[in-house]
């Protein structure tokens, strides 16, 4: 009896773990771990990267929005840009560009602002769709389905 209580507890379990998992964008070879829009209140403060990519570090503006993505690179060799797009509800809603060097293996946490009018996003679960992403030597890796906006 115990056997079976565990056998369908873990029947029911299994769908929440598989929904609980982060979309993918198939070839783009980088793995995002987190995706979150979201918003700070004034008082709140750390690193956050505007839509020009310039580093802020002071508290964040009340009235934007925020994108947080986690994410690794898979690739062999260094990733210099990485274009993101925000999905919801089946459309496009908002982009982020991280800049930089981006080392194979290793775990990034970026903040970035974005438009407020994302809000309310709905019930549906957005995901960040990788769109392009540019290497160190210079070869370009680009969406070949990318989401509509």
């Amino acid at each position: 009896m115990r056997l079976l209580t565990v056998i369908l507890a873990a029947a029911l379990l299994a769908p929440i773990v598989a929904s609980a998992q982060i979309k993918q964008t198939p070839g783009s070879k980088i793995l995002v771990t987190a995706c979150d829009a979201h918003r700070h209140t004034a008082a709140e403060a750390h690193p956050w990267i505007d839509p020009y990519g310039a580093w802020h570090y002071h508290t964040f503006p009340y009235q934007d929005a925020f994108l947080t993505i986690s994410y690794a690179n898979q690739a062999s060799i260094n990733a210099t840009e990485i274009d993101f797009g925000l999905v919801a509800r089946g459309w496009l809603i908002a982009v982020a560009r991280d800049v930089g060097a981006f080392s194979p293996g290793v775990a990034i946490d970026h903040e970035f602002v974005v438009s407020p009018e994302i809000f309310p996003i709905g019930t549906a679960l957005p995901y960040c769709a990788v769109m392009r992403v540019k290497y160190a030597d210079g070869s370009i890796w680009v969406n070949p389905t990318p989401p509509s906006s």
